[in-house]
């Protein structure tokens, strides 16, 4: 991925200071850690334990290979609610910043500057971060909203951190060195125990997140000597928001870059499942699907705290199990808004994605605050529909702990457990509508139960050499006609397990119940869309030769059932539909079982 405050009445159109004002001090050096770390090259099979779904307790499942990105559609569910709390997730000290060596783009390219900041005279001396009182909320406003006012002072300010790199290329402070922070965080530059730090894919996510913009918001109020600036949000989750924000796609500005999908411009409608292709179909079922996607991660696939925040950050497991928000569309929104893979940058390079398609460069994109402002007020958003959506309590991750230099230029502690109130850390969100919230899908793309007994049996289906083209299968469930009492206890979940493909491409398949492979797979705002698996491009090392990835994936489908009018059928028919990659996808076989929530 906290007691996190509902959205106050505050408006953001109020005026600003004069933005004539100039730099007070010469800024020193920013930099953040974690108290945790990941190791994403390495292939590891995690033997973990199940407790009653007791968030905070051990469970005990099958053996499971994690080296990929769980970027699905709620495939996040079954898999985070089976992770341990191994006695290795203990927060771990923050990295030895002496250590920061080369960031990797991928296996055959490293990044071309060092991502590394300055460490502190006397790590053990720096303090915890106490916050300022409050007089007055920075209140972040949608970014279709912002008035021309408050474009003009965010460029000024962007504009002197730009020009802060000039003189002082290796100050933090500095926009480009604020946007390595991303590099060398996500890119290998930073070990702990001789393993890559990596501070996404995991519950430290939202908070790790969460703390970066909120000192950026600082620094970048001090470039222009206002306290109360606010960072905006990209609203892309409502239609209203659902284009590249106009304010950073002014060309001459400090806020545009030309690194950037040039096909994505001039009011082009964003795609919240983008994974490289294109879907062909109106601007209206566009928005019809980005309002599914986001009831289905928000809701549907995010009932508790594991499945919506990620899995625990363990030193012992490289695992990487990140959150439903963080795989889609946080991940989506990010390759929708960078470069084409494979095209030709405007410095003559071949793209890897840059900028905002790739962990290394996205920072370097100011759009990239403006996106993840938006994903951290998805974390009160989540907060805020109910049921058993609250905050992680175990005491790993409320201890996890980053390090940061404040506005003022001084080195600071923070922990997870003071980033859970934004009201307390000084900002708040400006109230806009949700519709999506009372978006859940109950049009249905077939009439009556599909004829199960026309497709073939799931055991006749896997193992599955290769998916490269829909297919249905019908497939027993564990139990029918379920009390509302059992379905609070414990979710039905649609496992397919072994899936394997090669790591350094893009991957997604969708997965739909009670249809036949005839579905229109571009209507997403059906009942019948259970949620989708992905998965992103890995970065290898140099020489490193094993790029298959072996995952299980799992969907909580209790709701589906409910809506398809299935719960008292024994068996249901299920599709699988390619969407990229699938010709290299393999999987081992697909079950429905019960597990705690």
């Amino acid at each position: 991925m906290a007691s996190l405050c509902n959205s106050s009445s505050t408006s953001l159109k109020t005026p600003f200071t004069s933005s004539s004002t100039s730099l007070s001090s010469t800024p020193k050096p920013s930099q953040l850690f974690i108290h945790g770390k990941r190791n994403q090259m390495f292939k590891v099979s995690c033997k973990v334990t199940n407790n009653n779904g007791d968030q905070n307790q051990n469970v005990e499942t099958n053996s499971v290979d994690r080296r990929n990105v769980l970027l699905g559609l709620g495939g996040l569910y079954g898999v985070a609610n089976a992770i341990p709390l191994a006695a290795s997730a203990a927060p771990a000290p923050p990295p030895d910043l002496s250590s920061c060596s080369i960031a990797r783009i991928n296996e055959n390219q490293v990044v071309p500057y060092s991502c590394c900041a300055p460490k502190p005279d006397d790590m053990e001396k720096v303090p915890y971060y106490k916050f300022p009182s409050v007089t007055k909320l920075r209140v972040r406003q949608p970014a279709h909203e912002a008035n021309e006012e408050y474009i003009a002072k965010y460029n000024l300010a962007i504009s002197r951190m730009k020009d802060l790199d000039k003189t002082q290329p290796l100050n933090p402070i500095g926009f480009k060195q604020q946007a390595n922070i991303h590099c060398a965080y996500c890119n290998g530059a930073y070990r702990i125990g001789g393993k890559e730090l990596q501070v996404h894919n995991s519950w430290l996510f939202f908070p790790f997140h969460r703390w970066y913009l909120y000192f950026h918001e600082r620094i970048v109020g001090k470039f222009i000597d206002d306290p109360t600036f606010a960072l905006p949000y990209w609203n892309w989750d409502h239609p209203k928001g659902m284009r590249f924000p106009a304010m950073y796609d002014r060309e001459g500005t400090s806020l545009f870059d030309i690194t950037r999908d040039q096909s994505h411009r001039n009011g082009a409608v964003i795609d919240l499942g983008f994974f490289g292709n294109e879907v062909e179909t109106t601007q209206l079922q566009l928005m019809s699907n980005n309002l599914t996607l986001m009831y289905r991660q928000m809701v549907t696939n995010a009932p508790c705290p594991r499945m919506f925040f990620g899995g625990p950050y363990d030193l012992g497991v490289n695992t990487e199990l990140p959150g439903t928000i963080e795989n889609i569309p946080h991940g989506p929104v990010h390759i929708w808004s960078g470069t084409v893979r494979g095209s030709t940058l405007p410095n003559g390079a071949i793209s890897n994605g840059e900028n905002m398609g790739h962990f290394y460069s996205a920072g370097l994109d100011p759009v990239f605050f403006c996106h993840h402002s938006n994903v951290d007020r998805m974390w009160s958003e989540w907060k805020a529909t109910g049921g058993k959506r609250t905050d992680i309590t175990h005491k790993d991750w409320l201890n996890s702990e980053f390090f940061f230099y404040d506005e003022n230029e001084n080195p600071y502690r923070v922990k997870v457990r003071d980033c859970l109130d934004t009201k307390k850390m000084g900002y708040d969100y400006k109230p806009i509508a949700t519709p999506w919230r009372n978006f859940k899908p109950l049009t249905k793309a077939s009439a009556g139960k599909v004829n199960t007994a026309s497709l073939p049996p799931a055991s006749n289906v896997f193992p599955l050499a290769k998916l490269d083209k829909a297919i249905s299968f019908s497939i027993n469930r564990p139990t029918s006609s379920r009390t509302q009492q059992e379905k609070n206890a414990q979710e039905e979940m649609l496992t397919f397990s072994s899936i394997r493909y090669d790591n350094r491409g893009y991957i997604r398949f969708d997965v739909f119940l009670n249809v036949d492979n005839n579905v229109n797979a571009n209507e997403l705002d059906k009942a019948e869309f259970a949620g989708s698996y992905t998965s992103l491009p890995h970065v290898h090392r140099a020489g490193e030769t094993n790029h298959i990835a072996t995952v299980d994936f799992q969907l909580a489908i209790t709701e589906l059932l409910e809506d398809i009018g299935l719960e008292d059928e024994d068996t249901i028919a299920v599709t699988l539909v390619p969407k990229r990659g699938g010709e290299g996808i393999s999987i081992e076989g697909a079950t429905i079982s019960l597990a705690d929530c």
